[in-house]
Formats: C-alpha cells, structure tokens, sequence
C-alpha cells in the first residue's frame, strides 16, 4: 500500500492542488454568478480568505504552467542544438509530448476556470468583483504568452 503512494506521490499533491483551485474558483463563481445587486453595493462581499486563497492559487497555477512550457520548450531546442541541428523552431507536438499528464491537467484546468471567470467578469460587468477581473486579466496575459510561443516555435515543413 505505502508502495503505491510513493509511486503517487506527485500525483497525488497535483491532484489536491488542482482540486483546491477548482473548489475555491467555484465558490468564488457561484457567489458572484448567484448574486444580484441590491443597490447597496455594486459587488458582491467576498471574505478576506477566499479572496486571498483564490489569487494564490490561481497566481501560482498561472506561474507553474508557464514556466514548464518555458523550460520544456529550451530544453527541446538545446536538445535540437546538441544534436548539430540549427533549427529556426521546434515542433510543437514535441514539446507537447515531454510535457507530463500533470501539467496538460494544469493548464487545461487553469485554462477551463479561466474561461469561466472571464465570461462571467465580461456578463456581469461591474456587479463583478476586482478579483474576477484580476484574475480574467492574468488568463488573457498567460494566453497571450502562450499564443506567442506557440507562434514563435512553430516549425514550417521544409
């Protein structure tokens, strides 16, 4: 039993981290999807913790996913300099291929939530929160990066 776990580990501490996100960005989602402005504020109140846990998470997501696209892209074109081969881009079914089915869980988790918080910030205006802006603001930069490295290591047939 305490063999498997081992084997899990990381596994397992991706999972908790993945399922805290999704747990807390979905709280942050259902109360301000469910709230409806009373005249007496423009936002629905969040509590200091949930506001807190929800910018750790998702600024730490964010941070993690994009460095391992980085360094997974440096380390396939080192690997392309090594082997003698001056090659303007890298292939990105490459780099897709030595990511690890943690970190295509991540971003697709990070990316999916995202998408949420920005639709719900873009329909519900200013009865949102700065927290949904923020963090729509953070997906749209992250997906900016990422489109430019897609674009940039993309390698032509020839």
């Amino acid at each position: 039993m305490t063999d498997y776990f081992r084997r899990q580990m990381f596994n397992i501490i991706a999972g908790v981290f993945l399922a805290l996100f999704v747990l807390v960005w979905a709280t942050v989602l259902l109360r301000v999807g469910t709230w409806i402005p009373t005249g007496i504020t423009a936002a629905p109140e969040l509590n200091g913790a949930l506001v807190t846990a929800a910018g750790v998470l998702s600024t730490s997501l964010s941070s993690l996913t994009a460095s391992a696209l980085g360094f997974t892209i440096a380390e396939v074109k080192r690997d392309h300099a090594d082997g003698g081969g001056a090659v303007p881009g890298v292939n990105p079914v490459e780099v897709a291929e030595r990511l690890s089915g943690r970190v295509i869980c991540a971003i697709m988790v990070y990316m999916t939530v995202g998408m949420l918080v920005l639709v719900l910030w873009l329909f519900k205006g200013p009865a949102s929160t700065d927290l949904l802006g923020a963090f729509a603001l953070s997906l749209l930069g992250w997906l900016v990066g990422a489109a430019g490295v897609v674009f940039q290591t993309e390698k032509t047939g020839r």
